[in-house]
């Protein structure tokens, strides 16, 4: 238990991966600073947490798909006089298909919640870190950023995103003392494949990468993440075959690897 604690900044906590990451982090003594759209779940999380460890935590509801979120979040720990020692960017989500078939407008709201909510919060929240020569970022990425996803393209395209800014802001920020770590997590099991529109196939579904049989525990992904984030590594990889398949998508010429993709991910939801 940590004599003085500190405080950990989750989005998208109320379920999943982050859900995990929040229990990790109280267990581990910080206090927490959850911001979430679900108001309902926050409050039965903090209830929780509060009894079992006996942090504080704090919570935001808000839809981090509004430009302006990651400021309003930002301005709300200033205004609360709440320090964020420990950010880590979780919240995201993904939608399966092909992208002329789409709603744009669910396609954009993907980017902003992926990336740009991401990179604001990294803004706000790293430079007072810079500052103070002291601090954690964990963002998570999918194993999808390893190569191109057909059928899920903008999903994929944003995870590459998340984890080549991730990987680059880590060595600006190296030298002042603050550590960026980016978890790539694979199929896991979530409630991801429920927004993405696929869970009445995937319930049904014995084979395949999507199969609930091949799917890893959204806590021991967690686990994975925090351990590499104050182990201090650049990028993490959920899973040893998780890690194994991204190593050979980037060996593979990029044209085998899209068609590789495009024939796994097309028959993981057919």
């Amino acid at each position: 238990m940590k004599t003085k604690r500190e405080t950990v900044l989750i989005t998208g906590a109320t379920s999943g991966i982050g859900n995990d990451m929040a229990n990790i982090f109280a267990e581990r003594g910080y206090d927490l600073f959850l911001a979430s759209r679900n108001r309902e779940k926050m409050d039965a999380i903090r209830e929780k947490l509060e009894k079992l460890y006996g942090i504080t935590v704090n919570i935001m509801s808000i839809d981090l798909i509004k430009s302006s979120s990651a400021r309003k979040v930002y301005e709300e720990t200033v205004s609360r006089n709440i320090e964020i020692s420990v950010l880590v960017n979780n919240a995201g989500f993904g939608v399966y298909g092909e992208h002329v078939d789409l709603d744009p407008d669910k396609s954009a709201e993907m980017i902003q919640l992926n990336a740009s909510a991401l990179t604001q919060m990294c803004s706000f929240f790293g430079r007072e870190m810079k500052k103070k020569k002291r601090g954690y970022i964990l963002n998570v990425a999918s194993t999808a950023a390893y190569q191109p996803t057909p059928f899920t393209a903008v999903y994929g395209a944003t995870k590459s995103y998340v984890l080549s800014f991730s990987e680059a802001l880590a060595k600006e920020l190296e030298d002042y003392g603050v550590v960026v770590t980016c978890l790539s997590p694979g199929p896991t099991d979530t409630n991801f494949f429920q927004a993405a529109g696929v869970q009445d196939i995937l319930d049904s579904r014995k084979t395949g990468i999507w199969a609930k049989n091949n799917l890893m525990e959204s806590r021991r992904v967690a686990e994975t993440g925090v351990k590499a984030l104050f182990a201090k590594k650049l990028s993490v990889i959920a899973g040893g075959w998780n890690s194994l398949m991204a190593f050979a998508a980037r060996l593979a010429p990029r044209s085998m690897t899209v068609a590789v993709s495009k024939k796994m991910m097309k028959s993981a939801a057919m």
